[in-house]
């Protein structure tokens, strides 16, 4: 009889423990399926290649983005999937509307000057498909690099359409 009883309880601990482990298995896939769909719907990771966005952003720096976002404004640095599916990080430097103008290397969004600390170096117009003034469309933004002088951005590719910006970078200014 002792070692009916013995078996029993083996059995009964054995059946605890795969128990335990299903659970474990189950919390750790539903874990695993929340984080993939906050990837994809909520928030979004990227990684800056270059030194385009200096001093605001390092090279090789990683940035978390908020995708849940579908009005942007003038200041706000987003990421953008550019058609050869590249992620880009730059700031936006005008909306749809505003008209943009380089002028001995010194931004001008609807003939005012650009007076902000975050740009660094001069903004020269760059060979690409655009000519100045440059009128956004709408839907479209004008985005820039901080870092004017290294940055291929929208002096190179003009605006981007608004289905192109992922989302905007959480805690940078």
């Amino acid at each position: 009889m002792k070692t009916r009883i013995h078996e029993s309880t083996l059995d009964k601990k054995y059946d605890e423990r795969k128990a335990h482990r299903l659970t474990l298995l189950f919390v750790v896939i539903a874990v695993l399926i929340v984080i993939y769909l906050a990837l994809q719907f909520i928030i979004g990771i990227s990684r800056v290649d270059g030194t385009s966005m200096v001093p605001t952003l390092s090279d090789s720096q990683t940035v978390v983005y908020w995708r849940q976002t579908n009005s942007y404004s003038t200041g706000d640095v987003v990421c953008v999937k550019m058609p050869s599916g590249e992620l880009y990080v730059k700031r936006i430097v005008a909306v749809a509307g505003d008209v943009v103008e380089l002028k001995d290397g010194v931004l001008y969004v609807n003939g005012f000057a650009e007076e902000n600390s975050y740009a660094n170096g001069e903004t020269y117009e760059e060979d690409g498909l655009i000519s100045y003034p440059y009128v956004v469309g709408r839907g479209k933004y004008f985005v820039l690099g901080d870092n004017r002088e290294a940055s291929v951005d929208s002096r190179s590719f003009g605006a981007v359409v608004q289905e192109q910006v992922l989302g905007k970078l959480v805690g940078v200014e």
